[in-house]
């Protein structure tokens, strides 16, 4: 059985034995990344035409020598990019319903593009974002969950915010889909902000942290988490999950997340820790985002990346000596 159609089997809950379940292999990926002091990357994008720029951009560099990509993920700020909403949030039913809409019919385009565009033995696996509303309660979730699966998602994102969004998690878990769970700013709900300035609030996503894993998370993406703690949890643990931060600095065997898009269009607000290869207003959308384009863009960020020029790592507010003891401990283990 292939990599590819093993996680499919796995995420739609096929009991049958198999030689690893897809929760392994996605923690299993990190840890060799980890070992080979490497850097794993997570793709934001959205349409079949990106991921096809994505792998021209990928061949050009030979950047499998360097690093893996490791993850695909149609996020659902693709209602901000391409369809210019201000937020991701749906505020009713009938938003939620289109929402979910759109989702499965990205999932289904990005699915397909990711055959054509990368062979097997090296294909990423594909991050389904749960949008606004598909997972407010457990019930609700698991069939958001079944249909996301059923158009292409191998695994599901789930933005953690409080015990009820744990109980969420769980129950996918539990049901064997596999999850990754977002944690620091959460944009269909948080506060836009950076989290764990303080000792204090570092210790909770690391307590948070744990508490995923435990539920049975097999990842984690961290937002405007800052740098210190980001590192910690990326440090080489066998208890540790595997890392995707974006806007959360640099982490040493960690994984990096980025946004084809963010790579061609300027934002609309001064975003000093956006990708500097931007050079495009979104007014120009769509007549200059064209394969060529996007290809050249991504490349030049995953030079950047790949060189430790990007991204940036924003100030933090941590003393050095809070710094130091945040170095100083495993977030990992039970009592750090």
């Amino acid at each position: 059985m292939s990599r590819t159609h093993e996680a499919h089997a796995v995420a739609r809950k096929v009991r049958q034995p198999a030689p690893m379940s897809l929760w392994e292999f996605v923690v299993g990926q990190a840890r060799e990344r980890a070992a080979r002091q490497a850097l794993g990357l997570k793709v934001n994008l959205y349409r079949g035409y990106e991921v096809e720029a994505l792998g021209r951009a990928m061949e050009s560099l030979d950047l499998m020598r360097n690093c893996r990509l490791e993850c695909l993920m149609v996020g659902d700020s693709y209602f901000m990019t391409h369809l210019g909403r201000p937020s991701t949030r749906l505020a009713t039913v009938e938003e939620q319903v289109w929402g979910m809409d759109q989702m499965l019919t990205l999932l289904q385009e990005v699915r397909g593009a990711m055959t054509r565009a990368f062979p097997a033995y090296r294909r990423p696996f594909l991050l389904g974002d749960m949008p606004d509303g598909a997972a407010s309660t457990p019930a609700v979730a698991l069939r958001s969950a079944e249909v996301m699966v059923e158009a292409g998602a191998e695994v599901l994102k789930v933005e953690v915010t409080s015990d009820a969004s744990l109980a969420v998690l769980e129950a996918l878990c539990q049901e064997g889909f596999a999850v990754i769970a977002h944690l620091g700013y959460t944009p269909q709900g948080g506060v836009t902000r950076r989290y764990g300035d303080t000792l204090a609030e570092a210790r909770e996503i690391f307590a948070g942290s744990r508490r995923v894993r435990d539920l049975g998370a097999c990842g984690l993406v961290l937002e405007m988490v800052g740098e210190p703690v980001n590192q910690a949890l990326c440090r080489p643990s066998p208890q540790a999950l595997p890392v995707y931060s974006i806007f959360s600095g640099k982490a040493p065997c960690g994984g990096q997340s980025i946004n084809v898009w963010d790579s061609v269009f300027l934002p609309s607000f001064k975003g000093k820790y956006f990708p500097p290869t931007a050079e495009h207003p979104v007014s120009a959308f769509p007549g200059v985002y064209t394969q060529e384009v996007i290809a050249r863009k991504v490349a030049e960020m995953l030079r950047l990346t790949l060189a430790g020029d990007f991204p940036l790592s924003p100030p933090s507010k941590l003393s050095p000596a809070e710094q130091e003891e945040l170095r100083s401990i495993d977030p990992w283990a039970a009592t750090p």
